[in-house]
């Protein structure tokens, strides 16, 4: 896996469904090239399968939260698992030093209390960090379109694979394929259709945590416009918190060791508090209320 097959899986992540045209005339190499390294990538397993699920747009009230800490249990695998059967979970990743991130949706924060005693008491971890985090899409309540029958039914047919052609999501929902498009245009343009790929690259990734320092706080774009501009790809994700304003999350891809030391000496040298590297192990996704949300919704209009 090298630079091209990372920033294609970046933009597969923001939109499974991109054209492989489109791809295409990013890297500048012909279409028949990208599809040799897409497909690649699904026979390594490091896409593991191109999603869809509804949108945020759907759920206005809707939260990230990150946490992260150390378990007091023997067996982690087991927990991993136990931890992801939690309907608001939807990804976990365990680190060096036995640190385990965990990821979850809420759809109000009424249920953040029920979400951090869960965790906490499942995986005895006495010193969580809870984050809320403050980069969630912006939707307006406002602008919340209420979905049709039909475009359900358009994410329900994506949601194992959502690259599935138009005129096969038609036969499936026995609708037209101009009708097709034109739903699921609007899903996308309006961020009532979520559009992802499940993805384990074959890199070392590493996890960090900055603290800043009290009197250092900046916003949040110009923080990561500069890390962006100083590491470039090598950030893959960063998270910050509206209740956490000192402390920041960023995901890093490391292409060997040596690389990873010299961007902790390079943030070493920054005006941070502490800086905690952590290299991840292993790390799974899990279905959410999400999901549940779109079958029931299925079965309540096939009933009708």
């Amino acid at each position: 896996m090298d630079k091209i097959d990372l920033k294609i899986s970046m933009l597969l992540m923001a939109n499974s469904r991109t054209p492989y045209k489109q791809l295409a005339d990013v890297f500048h190499i012909s279409v028949n090239s990208i599809h040799k390294r897409v497909k690649s990538l699904v026979e390594k397993g490091i896409i593991q399968k191109f999603k869809a699920r509804l949108g945020f747009a759907n759920f206005p009230t809707i939260s990230n939260i990150v946490m992260f800490g150390t378990p007091n249990v023997k067996d982690k695998k087991h927990l991993l698992e136990k931890l992801g059967d939690n309907e608001f979970v939807y990804n976990i990743s365990r680190a060096s030093g036995n640190l385990f991130y965990i990821h979850a949706y809420i759809r109000n924060m009424n249920e953040l209390d029920t979400l951090v005693t869960f965790v906490r008491k499942t995986g005895k971890i006495s010193e969580l960090t809870v984050g809320i985090d403050r980069n969630m899409p912006s939707i307006s309540i406002i602008d919340k379109q209420k979905l049709k029958n039909l475009d359900y039914f358009i994410v329900n047919s994506l949601k194992d694979n959502s690259r599935k052609t138009i005129s096969d999501i038609a036969e499936e929902v026995g609708a037209s394929t101009k009708t097709i498009k034109r739903r699921l245009d609007n899903l996308i343009e309006n961020f009532l259709i979520e559009l992802q790929i499940d993805w384990y690259p074959d890199l070392i990734f590493t996890m960090i945590i900055l603290k800043l320092k009290s009197d250092s706080l900046i916003d949040d774009r110009d923080f990561i416009s500069s890390l962006k501009k100083t590491y470039g790809s090598k950030i893959v994700f960063s998270w910050s918190f509206s209740n956490l304003p000192l402390t920041k999350l960023i995901c890093v891809c490391n292409e060997s060791m040596k690389d990873l030391q010299d961007i902790e000496s390079s943030l070493l040298s920054e005006n941070y508090d502490s800086v905690e590297v952590t290299i991840l192990i292993e790390g799974k996704n899990f279905p959410t209320w999400r999901e549940t949300y779109l079958k029931e919704r299925i079965q309540e209009i096939n009933s009708l």
